[in-house]
């Protein structure tokens, strides 16, 4: 063995004193994975101790000892414990990771609990209301995927603004996000506001932090580990003003709070497709079915509430260099509102072939192709399109009358997309038999009638 190797181990740690404790909630004790720089594993425990009696802190339990090789060999690798070794030196030999509180049994309250005050705050504005004697300075980040030509206008205009990628590929940069100062009667300012909100072109922010803290804050959030892929991040597009609506209802309270913190407040120009929350101020909430001209100019500013940024405000930094990654239940957040966008964007696609079909109807179809989708393994946006069109012509029990189309969907030998192909070319066989039903009925309607007529 080479004179120091890495340890890591399992703490469970008590606070001498509220002052500490390096967890918000209020309790002494808390979990924590911890990564030591140490010769042996005496050592190890040598040197958490002295670094947990600088802190106040008490060691209650240590397990789970192993160094990190034997820890990626038995479970696999890990960055987290990646990023806690390398940030290790001979001065700083002991890192911890996230520290959990450790919460005691939930026991009936003496007294009512006011209810908790949202982390957010939604308020309708106007472009003409970002622009007071007091309102702080505002940026716009532009999203080069939905605005092509955002390169080219930055470069001809005469403003403050940076690429928020690092690349110098001109290919790469031309769909990368910009950011970029907005003066009040910039001509980049009237552009971005004369830009259809439906085309999702960015976001805006305020906030008194200069081009380069902004920059530099917001690459760290480029970038996103998730629990789809330990492996690699992916890239995270919170310029896309739907992803910042949604992140601003998935993410927990700190970690919004982190990606806020050089800002006043976020803002977003809304479109038909947006997942807006309820507690939003706004007097006429968009609908999906609403045209581009009544969501024009309407803009949503989310201000994170002040206990928020109080608990929040300097706690939990993102570490420089560390990528940003979201948990399990963040992720079943997200996922949960990009289905529920999914849905409404197939509803409005479907409102021009089915101009007669009420709204309700129509998201109703959606949702209960969506189900279908799930049971045979039909789950990309056309092959549920098809599907929910089978449910508008022919009801959402269609298979249980059409029992040639409840075959192909049971076919064991053929591929989603090619039970999709099949679908679509029975489609019209289905509508002949539909007719032909209908009109049969009818038959025996007018048939009954005259038979019992006097």
């Amino acid at each position: 063995m080479s004179s120091h190797d890495y340890w890591t181990g399992r703490c469970h740690l008590r606070a001498g004193s509220p002052a500490a404790r390096r967890w918000q909630a209020d309790t002494d004790d808390a979990m924590v994975t911890v990564v030591v720089r140490a010769e042996s594993e005496e050592d190890m425990r040598t040197q958490l101790q002295a670094t947990l009696d600088g802190e106040g802190l008490r060691l209650v339990r240590l397990d789970a000892v192993q160094t990190l090789l034997q820890r990626f060999r038995r479970e696999g690798m890990s960055k987290t414990l990646l990023d806690l070794a390398e940030a290790l030196s001979s001065r700083t030999p002991v890192a911890f990771g996230e520290m959990l509180p450790l919460l005691p049994e939930a026991t009936a309250p003496a007294e009512a609990v006011p209810p908790t005050q949202p982390p957010v705050r939604y308020d309708e504005i106007a472009w003409a209301d970002l622009f007071t004697p007091t309102s702080p300075p505002l940026w716009a980040v532009i999203d080069g995927v939905n605005c092509r030509e955002a390169m080219q206008r930055l470069a001809a205009a005469e403003v403050q603004s940076a690429c928020l990628y690092a690349t110098t590929d001109a290919a790469t940069r031309a769909i990368a996000p910009w950011l970029v100062r907005l003066e009040p009667d910039s001509e980049i300012r009237h552009w971005l506001a004369g830009l259809p909100q439906e085309q999702h072109w960015g976001l805006l922010l305020q906030s008194h932090a200069t081009l380069k803290q902004l920059r530099s804050h917001l690459r760290k959030f480029t970038m996103l580990w998730t629990p789809a892929n330990d492996q690699a991040p992916v890239y995270f597009r919170f310029y896309d003003p739907r992803v910042a609506l949604d992140m601003a209802q998935a993410l927990a309270p700190w970690k919004l709070a982190a990606l806020m913190a050089p800002l006043d407040t976020l803002i977003v120009g809304l479109s038909p497709l947006m997942n807006v929350p309820d507690m939003a101020n706004l007097s006429d909430p968009p609908h999906f079915a609403a045209t581009s001209q009544e969501v024009q100019g309407r803009l949503l500013r989310l201000t994170l509430n002040d206990s928020e940024t109080e608990r929040h405000g300097e706690a939990t930094p993102i570490t420089p260099g560390r990528s940003f990654a979201i948990d399990p239940t963040e992720f079943t957040r997200f996922g949960a509102l990009q289905a529920t966008r999914a849905q409404r964007k197939l509803a409005r696609e479907l409102m021009e072939p089915y101009a007669k079909t009420p709204l309700a109807e129509l998201l109703a179809a959606v949702e209960a192709a969506g189900r279908l989708g799930q049971r045979y393994g039909m789950t990309s946006g056309k092959q549920v399109a098809t599907l929910a069109k089978c449910v508008l012509e022919f009801g959402q029990d269609f298979l249980h009358e059409y029992q040639d189309a409840k075959s192909i969907l049971n076919h064991p030998g053929k591929l989603a997309w090619q039970k999709r192909k099949l679908i679509e070319e029975w489609i019209p066989r289905g509508r002949i038999r539909r007719d032909f039903l209908k009109q049969q009925a009818q038959i025996s309607v007018i048939h009954g009638a005259w038979i019992e007529s006097p």
